[in-house]
């Protein structure tokens, strides 16, 4: 063992330890992987977003769809109040969930008013040069105020008319069908 006073003579050659230093190239390295993990986070989230709101308009289209074919039994036995009471509530139900409306709680002129100046219900143009929407809107609001008379005015439809409101029903369904999300097959 050394005696003391070349104790302190061995601790005075010990180095002192270098100041703590920071590398420049690992902070910037590790800065650019955490902002490139959030960008590709937010587009995975995105994308995710985009595929749940497109099966939601399909799912709401086709729960619209078999609904109404439902209810074409009361057709048949010609249950004109019933059938728009029903169907009626079908479209309606349809537009809140695909055009993201307050169709049900709506009286129909309410709607009607509210739907013509929705940027929801635009999509374009169709094979006869009009807007799809005022198309759309046309034959909503035509089959909207037939249901509306079977339903309070207590008017009776025979087998032919009511026909005629189940096609103009699936008509519009089928033709409001939600396409597919960019970047999907």
């Amino acid at each position: 063992m050394n005696p003391p006073e070349e104790l302190i003579d061995d601790l005075q050659l010990v180095d002192p330890p270098e100041p703590f230093r920071l590398n420049w190239w690992y902070v910037a390295a590790a800065v650019l992987a955490i902002v490139l993990m959030a960008i590709i986070l937010k587009k995975r989230a995105k994308t995710r977003l985009v595929r749940l709101e497109a099966a939601k308009l399909r799912r709401a289209w086709v729960d619209a769809l078999a609904e109404l074919e439902k209810l074409f039994a009361l057709i048949d036995s010609e249950q004109s109040r019933p059938y728009a009471t029903e169907s009626s509530a079908i479209i309606r139900h349809y537009i809140e969930e695909r055009f993201d409306l307050r169709a049900p709680t709506q009286s129909t002129e309410e709607f009607l008013e509210t739907a013509r100046y929705s940027p929801k219900l635009l999509s374009g143009f169709g094979t006869d040069g009009r807007l799809v929407a005022v198309r759309h809107q046309e034959a909503l609001a035509e089959y909207l105020r037939i249901c509306d008379l079977l339903k309070f005015a207590r008017t009776l439809a025979d087998k032919q008319e009511l026909r005629n409101l189940h096609d103009a029903a699936v008509a519009f369904v089928k033709e409001s069908r939600p396409q597919k999300p960019e970047g999907q097959a």
